[in-house]
């Protein structure tokens, strides 16, 4: 018995143990087929190592197109493999737009994934189209990319039809083209631009397929009009490819060497040249297809949430976080880059509320200098103002040389017509009309002429003029109180006239009315330098005078030719 039982317990313990690690085995088998990330194939045209993320958030404008590229730039020279682009936008400028999509098409990585998160309206849904493929936020929406008016303290307002045509068409051409590339259906990106435009989805009973059917397509595929029906809840499109993860026929574009702006142009005129892979629909049995419900009515664009777009074939899938998006590539590594400060200054000094401040600084600085010569402080002011106005623009790309060369010019010119040729006038007013016309240039980006909106037009011109108006304004109320203000008393008359620190003798006493008793052709000399206004001695008294020829020096001879409220217009004469 004792030989026996010593024997038979070693076995019974080894085959304990064998039964054990067997079910270890297999629970730990089990575990990992049942997790989502073991059963997650990622298809072998998406897989990436290091995957970039470029931020798009907040207004799309120059500014962000000049950031992508720098971003994109860097994320390359990192060894990013693929760029992820987190858009959250309402929208922004179209030519900043067509921008970024000529930089996806000419330098991203052919592996370009738009990560909606949470919304991407307007140039977001636009940009997002351009990527290879589209992953939504779980509660992202995109669509509606219909170019709208944003006007100054107006807000934004529908465009007039006319206007909305010319502007979507280059718009159509675009979210066509990336139809065609990438294997969407085009009358479903197309009802994103175009208005007055329903769609019905209709499904091959055989083999799944979807197809968007406009109200016309539809009586000729069914041979009746179609009516307004519900849509119900679908499951994505099964059918993309397990290799590439892109829908069948797709093209994968790879990497290309940058096309110059003549190439681009060219892409641009003839992007209808792909071939469109919509069925023809005369060779359609509508028995083979039924009605899934329609999709989007006429008068609203189409706006998609997640489950949507996957169902219409537009999203790869669904990612809430950048682990998630991690997981989407099998990625190794996973960086981010964002705006960095630089940007985000240039982007408030090019805001239109502060370039019109600017304007009026400017304007009201070179005045004051030139009615107060001597200190330079409100000159330096407003030079600084006019070259924030000038380069912040011509470094984001939003203004072009020829602007600043205009403004540059205009200042030019008003200058001659002040101090070198005075009384001649025209000078002068060319001078302000091209100081006027190269400020709106600058709003309105590098090609003003050929591809601004009226909306740009007017919106720059009403920013200019209200900082032409506001400068205006304030230099009216110093003309008319200059003798009263402490500012001009301190740093124009002290030591020029008479006042503390002066070794002049002060004035006379001044009555109410400084100019009673002044005629036309009273004599005096000129208390301070006329540039082109100042102070000038008349009879005794201290006067308010503006040059009418032009610059007067101190000490000057001077002839009064007018009178009014303000004080006295003189010449320089003789003695």
């Amino acid at each position: 018995m004792t030989t026996t039982g010593s024997t038979f317990h070693p076995l019974v313990r080894l085959m304990a143990i064998l039964a054990a690690s067997l079910l270890l085995i297999d629970l730990a088998w089990s575990q990992e087929v049942a997790s989502p990330a073991a059963q997650q194939v990622i298809p072998a045209g998406r897989r990436a190592g290091n995957v970039a993320i470029i931020s798009i958030h907040g207004p799309v404008d120059g500014i962000t197109a000049r950031s992508i590229e720098r971003r994109l730039i860097e994320a390359k020279q990192n060894g990013a493999d693929a760029i992820v682009l987190e858009i959250d936008t309402p929208g922004g400028d179209m030519l900043a737009t067509l921008d970024i999509l000529y930089l996806l098409r000419s330098s991203a990585p052919a592996n370009t994934v738009a990560w909606i998160r949470p919304k991407a309206f307007s140039a977001g849904t636009i940009i997002a189209l351009a990527a290879r493929e589209i992953v939504v936020d779980p509660n992202g929406v995109f669509g509606d990319a219909a170019p709208i008016q944003g006007m100054p303290v107006i807000g934004l307002r529908q465009m007039p039809p006319a206007e909305r045509a010319k502007v979507e068409a280059p718009l159509l051409s675009e979210v066509v083209h990336e139809a065609r590339r990438h294997g969407w259906d085009e009358r479903l990106v197309q009802s994103f631009v175009a208005v007055d435009v329903a769609l019905w989805l209709v499904e091959n009973r055989t083999n799944g397929e979807r197809l968007f059917l406009d109200a016309d397509e539809f009586e000729e595929v069914f041979g009746e009009a179609p009516t307004d029906t519900s849509l119900k809840r679908l499951p994505p499109i099964p059918s993309r490819d397990p290799m590439t993860g892109l829908l069948p026929g797709a093209r994968d574009v790879p990497d290309g060497p940058v096309p110059t702006k003549d190439e681009r142009d060219a892409e641009i005129d003839s992007v209808q040249d792909l071939v469109s892979r919509r069925p023809d629909l005369s060779k359609i049995n509508p028995e083979d297809w039924q009605v899934l419900g329609q999709v989007v009515s006429e008068n609203e664009l189409l706006v998609l949430r997640a489950d949507a777009a996957q169902a219409y074939g537009l999203s790869s899938g669904v990612a809430a976080s950048e682990e998630e998006i991690e997981a989407f590539f099998g990625a190794n590594t996973l960086s981010r880059y964002d705006e960095n400060w630089s940007e985000h200054l240039v982007r408030f000094l090019t805001w239109w509320p502060v370039r019109g401040v600017l304007i009026t600084l400017m304007l009201i600085g070179f005045f004051i200098e030139m009615a107060a010569p001597g200190y330079g402080v409100f000159g330096a002011v407003a030079t600084a103002a006019l070259g924030v106005l000038l380069v912040a623009p011509l470094l984001t790309g939003l203004a072009e040389w020829w602007t600043a060369l205009i403004v540059v010019l205009g200042l030019g010119l008003v200058a001659v017509e002040l101090f070198v040729i005075p009384g001649v006038g025209f000078i002068g007013v060319i001078g302000g009309f091209m100081l006027f016309a190269g400020l709106v240039g600058t709003f309105l980006g590098p090609d003003p002429i050929g591809s601004s909106t009226r909306t740009e037009v007017l919106q720059a011109m009403a920013t200019t003029a209200a900082g032409f108006f506001a400068a205006g304004v304030v230099i009216w109320l110093i003309l008319r109180n200059l003798p009263q203000l402490p500012l001009t008393r301190r740093f124009v008359l002290a030591d020029a006239v008479g006042g503390p620190g002066s070794d002049q003798a002060p004035p006379p006493v001044v009555p109410p009315n400084p100019t009673e008793g002044i005629t036309v052709g009273d004599r005096g000399i000129a208390a301070t330098d006329l540039r082109t206004a100042g102070r000038v001695d008349i009879n005794g008294r201290l006067l308010d005078g503006r040059s009418v020829g032009g610059y007067i020096n101190q000490g000057s001879a001077v002839r009064v030719t007018a009178i009014d409220q303000f004080g006295v217009e003189v010449e320089e004469c003789p003695e």
